[in-house]
């Protein structure tokens, strides 16, 4: 007997705001086959994540945990093992369904329950490890940074020298579209599930032709609150400023910036409308849930941070559209707060797969529970938590207000974003009362959910704040994190890839806002000299149109 269970498809971005669709309200950005999947379905036009940054939001999404129970508090996990806990995943593939994973999952080399996976990460150690440069390798692509350049341009502008055919963004697409035809040849029988994972619109921001010069820069707009005075900053966020580099005091390289970010974001959605098309020649819409989603969002100079790990709304709100054929409506936009925490619940609950009690309760709930999409019953407010010890920050979010506590220096920040939707203005010592219900609650969530040790007694941990204040100039940095697969790279197979002065010099060759002098060299320099030649990072800036500025340094 065939298996009548509905398909699975999960179409993950990564780092994607929620205003970076045009269905979300933005006229600026392309996104025709997202805007038309969400008028087939329901759009959660207040899903959070629950943690913002990459591996953190991805296990509680697979596990339905918060961080406190997966121990992935950031992109690095509590001291010791973690718990084995069962994943969405697992669960579907013990009750009969093929379970596909293609692109990037940040899974820390594990696959959680996915019968398969072809793999597209960040930071690779060797050219094997890796599926997608593997394939670039087999069809002679000569390229030594094929997901942009990390390091010193790590949030610069920049454009990736690979031809479309072979981009990473049509790479996840391809491969989605090829598992599809596959499955339904040879496993017409068998339920799947299958989740296509982007990295983009992630940094660097690097597409490739034609998507690097689809939105001119003089389209867009300028960060919002970009010129935050750093004293108004937990000590928390200086590590934001710092990625930045100095780009949100330099107009036309953000507006550069954001153009490439839309770019690398309509290249993503022409992917989604071919795989979703696919769908319908293989006659399979009718019978697939499909959801729409990212990991966390993008602060894209918005005061004056880059990057994730805060609890502003683009870091903090996601993408999330949700279609089930006969149990969604189409078009909908519900305003129910939802999460990641909530996809893994409602396949419980409609596909009546068995969770472990053992490893219970979940704290999600289900997102078709009302009719037509949306939760059975409302919530009054999420709870977004990141990071350990002096790092931690909690927020609790709710329809008009958003609270923020940051254990480094203990500070406090209340919005009210029904009147200041931008969160510019703090009000945490204007209201006091109001400020300390939510302190309460913050306080008592993280006694049930969160982790003992930021808690004394009954109050929150303090750690205490830095001695001074820094400069701007003083909140500039590089940080070395790109993989060293290209250094390891047995010597007579160098020629196969591009030189780094080839690579650099092609990734700058477009970026008429870019120049040395606008960026950290001399601390660039300084770590480079301390590296082993097969050390993760970047390299000399010899033999490069900034040879002089490297030498300079």
């Amino acid at each position: 007997m065939p298996d009548t269970r509905p398909n699975i498809l999960i179409l993950m971005t990564d780092q994607q705001r929620a205003d970076a669709m045009g269905c979300a309200g933005n006229p600026k950005i392309r996104t025709p086959h997202m805007d038309a999947f969400a008028a087939s379905g329901v759009r959660f036009s207040q899903a959070v994540t629950p943690t913002p940054v990459c591996v953190a939001a991805r296990m509680s999404f697979i596990t339905g945990h918060r961080a406190a129970r997966t121990h992935w508090m950031a992109n690095s996990a509590l001291p010791g093992p973690p718990p084995e806990l069962p994943t969405m995943m697992t669960l579907l593939l013990q009750s009969g369904y093929w379970t596909q994973g293609i692109g990037k999952m940040h899974f820390r080399g594990r696959k959680y329950g996915l019968r398969n996976l072809q793999t597209m990460e960040e930071g690779v150690n060797h050219w094997i490890d890796d599926d997608y440069i593997r394939y670039l390798h087999k069809h002679g692509v000569r390229t030594r940074h094929p997901k942009g350049f990390r390091d010193l341009l790590y949030f610069q502008p920049q454009t990736c020298g690979i031809p479309v055919e072979h981009h990473m963004n049509t790479w996840v697409a391809d491969r989605s579209i090829d598992f599809l035809q596959e499955h339904t040849r040879y496993r017409p029988d068998q339920p799947f599930f299958l989740w296509s994972s982007w990295i983009s619109p992630h940094p660097p921001f690097a597409p490739c032709e034609p998507y690097d010069d689809m939105y001119d820069p003089a389209d867009m707009d300028l960060p919002n609150f970009a010129d935050r005075p750093i004293e108004t900053l937990s000590p928390t966020l200086y590590g934001n400023r710092a990625r930045l580099d100095g780009a949100h005091h330099d107009p036309n390289r953000m507006r550069r910036l954001r153009a490439l970010y839309q770019g690398l974001v309509s290249h993503v959605d022409d992917g989604v409308g071919r795989i979703l098309a696919e769908l319908d020649a293989l006659g399979l819409s009718g019978n697939t849930v499909v959801l729409f989603t990212s990991d966390h969002g993008e602060m894209m100079g918005d005061h004056g941070l880059s990057q994730k790990n805060c609890p502003y709304e683009f870091s903090v709100r996601i993408p999330h559209l949700l279609r089930w054929p006969g149990k969604t409506e189409p078009g909908r936009v519900c305003t129910d707060l939802v999460s990641l925490l909530d996809f893994f619940p409602t396949l419980i609950e409609e596909l009546d797969l068995t969770y472990p009690e053992e490893h219970g309760p979940l704290t999600g709930a289900n997102l078709i529970g009302a009719e037509g999409g949306g939760l059975s019953q409302p919530r009054d407010a999420m709870v977004i938590d990141y990071s350990q010890k002096a790092g931690r920050w909690l927020s609790v979010r709710t329809h008009t207000h958003k609270y923020a506590f940051f254990a480094h220096g203990g500070v406090e920040e209340l919005y009210d974003l029904e009147n200041d939707p931008q969160e510019r203005h703090n009000i945490a010592t204007e209201q006091p009362d109001l400020t300390a219900q939510f302190r309460n609650q913050i306080t008592s969530w993280e006694k049930q959910h969160g982790l003992p040790n930021s808690l004394e007694a009954d109050t929150l941990r303090i750690y205490p704040g830095p001695d001074r204040i820094p400069i701007e100039q003083e909140c500039r940095t590089v940080s070395l994190n790109d993989g060293p697969w290209p250094k390891r790279l047995p010597e007579n197979e160098q020629h196969t890839i591009e030189t780094y002065a080839e690579a650099f010099t092609r990734a700058i060759s477009k970026e008429t806002t870019l120049s040395p002098d606008k960026l950290s060299i001399d601390q660039y320099k300084k770590e480079i000299l301390q590296l082993g030649p097969y050390d993760s990072g970047g390299e000399s800036l010899e033999g490069t149109p900034w040879e002089d500025a490297w030498n300079k340094a």
